[in-house]
C-alpha cells in the first residue's frame, strides 16, 4: 500500500492536482479516496484504473497497485465490500447510460458467472465487484426509467454473485450483505427470475448460518417464482432439499430432477443446476439417509457426466468426491477413500473453498476412528486431511450425516 500511495502522491504533485481534484477526475468519493491513501482502507484494481487514466500515469499505478492487491482469498479487500453493498441498497432505496454500456455491464458479470465453474473465487469477486460499482455509479445519477430498472438488474444479478462467492470463501457477514442487497434490486426491478436468484443467495447464507427452515422457505419462495426454463428453478428445488428434513428432502430432490429434466439446454453458470451438481446434492440427501449404497450411485452419475463432458462447478466435483469418499470411508475401504478424495487435497489454496471443510473434517473423524486402528491407508487420508484443513477443522458443517465406521476386515 505504502508504494502505492507514494506513487499517487507523487504524480499528484507532477500535475499539481489536489486531492478533491484528483477524487472529481476519478469520479471517487474524495472521503474514500483519502482513506486508499492513508492506508486505512485497501485499492482495488478498479480504483487504480480510475486514478491511473486520471492522473496519465500510463500504467504506473496499475502496476503500483497490483503488490498492494493480491487476487486471492485471504486478502480481499473484504470489509470494503461489505460497505459497499450497505451503500448501493441505500442508494436504491433513495434514487443516462445509454443501452450499450448497461449491455456491457450485463454482458461481464454473465461472464463472471460462468467462469466460476472452473476458477478460484478471488479475481472474479474483484470483477464482478469492479462491475456492481460501475452499475452503483450510474444508478446515481438520474437515468430514464427503463435503464435504471435494467441497472437493478444488472446490480442484482452482480450482488446475488457476489454473495455465493463470498459464502464460499466462509465470509457470511459479507455474503448476507451482498444477498439482501441483491433482493432490493431485484424487487426495484420487479423481475422475478433476478428476485429469484436473490433469494437462492439469502438461502445459501441462511443455510451455512444454521437456519435451515428459513433457508427451505426462501428456496420455496425463489422457485415458485421461475419459469419451466430458468437454470435457477433447478438449484432453488436442490437448496430447498439441502435444508429441509429427510422427508420433505427427498421430495425436493425430485423435483430438483423432474425440472432438470425439463431444461432445453445445460448452463454451467453459479445459478444453474448442472448434472455433476445434481449428483452432489444427491449424495448430501443420501448421506444424511446413511443411503451409502446410494451415494455411490451419485458419485457414478456425477462420473458419466464428466466422461460425456460436462462442465460442472468444480465446487459441486469436489463435493461429489468427498460424499463418495465419506461411504467408503463408512463401509471399510479406506484405499479406494483415498482415491476419491486426493483430487479434492490437491486443489490449489484458492480453489479450497469453506464449505468443504464440514465434510473434510468428518472424513479425518471417520479414517482416525478405532476401527482404522493399524491401518495405513486410512492413518495416510486422515495426516492428509489434516494437513489441508489446517485450523478451519470442525467449521460449516450444518447438519449431522448418518455415517459411522464399520468395523475393518
Amino acid at each position: 500500500m505504502a508504494d502505492f500511495a507514494v506513487v499517487v502522491r507523487r504524480l499528484m504533485t507532477e500535475r499539481d492536482i489536489t486531492l478533491r481534484g484528483l477524487a472529481r477526475a476519478a469520479h471517487y468519493d474524495q472521503g474514500q479516496l483519502s482513506k486508499v491513501l492513508n492506508g486505512y482502507r485497501p485499492v482495488t484494481p478498479y480504483l487504480a484504473a480510475c486514478l491511473d487514466e486520471a492522473l496519465g500515469a500510463d500504467g504506473e499505478i496499475v502496476a503500483a497497485e497490483r503488490p498492494a492487491v493480491e487476487l486471492d482469498a485471504v486478502r480481499l479487500p473484504l470489509r470494503e465490500l461489505a460497505t459497499h453493498a450497505a451503500e448501493l441498497g441505500e442508494w436504491v432505496e433513495t434514487c443516462s447510460a445509454g443501452p450499450g454500456t448497461i449491455a456491457t455491464l450485463d454482458e461481464e458479470i454473465a461472464r463472471v458467472t460462468r467462469e466460476y465453474a472452473a476458477s478460484a473465487p478471488g479475481p472474479l469477486i474483484l470483477r464482478a465487484s469492479d462491475a456492481c460499482r460501475r452499475a452503483s455509479a450510474l444508478l446515481r445519477q438520474h437515468q430514464r426509467l427503463r435503464h435504471a430498472r435494467d441497472l437493478y438488474v444488472v446490480g442484482a444479478r452482480c450482488c446475488a454473485f457476489l454473495s455465493v462467492a463470498l459464502g464460499d470463501l466462509g465470509q457470511q457477514a459479507e455474503a448476507g450483505a451482498y444477498a439482501r442487497t441483491a433482493l432490493t434490486l431485484a424487487e426495484e426491478a420487479a423481475d422475478p427470475p433476478v428476485i429469484a436468484l436473490a433469494l437462492s443467495a439469502l438461502s445459501k447464507v441462511a443455510f451455512w448460518d444454521g437456519r435451515h427452515q428459513r433457508a427451505a422457505d426462501l428456496a420455496a419462495r425463489g422457485y415458485q417464482l421461475t419459469r419451466a426454463t430458468d437454470p435457477v428453478r433447478v438449484l432453488l428445488a436442490c437448496q430447498e432439499a439441502d435444508a429441509s428434513p429427510v422427508p420433505r428432502a427427498r421430495e425436493a430432490i425430485t423435483l430438483a430432477a423432474r425440472a432438470r429434466d425439463q431444461m432445453a439446454t445445460d448452463d454451467s453458470g453459479v445459478f444453474s443446476c448442472s448434472r455433476i451438481r445434481l449428483a452432489s446434492y444427491t449424495a448430501t440427501l443420501r448421506l444424511r439417509q446413511g443411503d451409502l449404497a446410494g451415494v455411490q450411485a451419485a458419485a457414478a452419475d456425477a462420473d458419466a457426466a464428466v466422461r460425456y463432458g460436462e462442465e460442472g462447478p468444480f465446487g459441486s466435483w469436489a463435493q461429489v468426491r468427498i460424499s463418495a469418499a465419506l461411504a467408503l470411508l463408512a463401509t471399510g475401504d479406506a484405499e479406494q477413500a483415498t482415491w476419491r478424495l486426493r483430487p479434492v487435497i490437491g486443489l490449489p489454496r484458492e480453489m479450497r473453498l469453506a464449505t468443504f471443510v464440514g465434510k473434510l473434517s468428518q472424513t479425518m473423524s471417520l479414517a482416525s476412528a478405532p476401527p482404522y486402528q493399524g491401518s495405513q491407508a486410512a492413518q495416510t487420508l486422515a495426516d492428509e486431511v489434516r494437513c489441508y484443513l489446517g485450523k478451519a477443522v470442525g467449521k460449516m458443517m450444518c447438519y449431522p450425516l448418518a455415517v459411522a465406521p464399520e468395523v475393518v476386515k
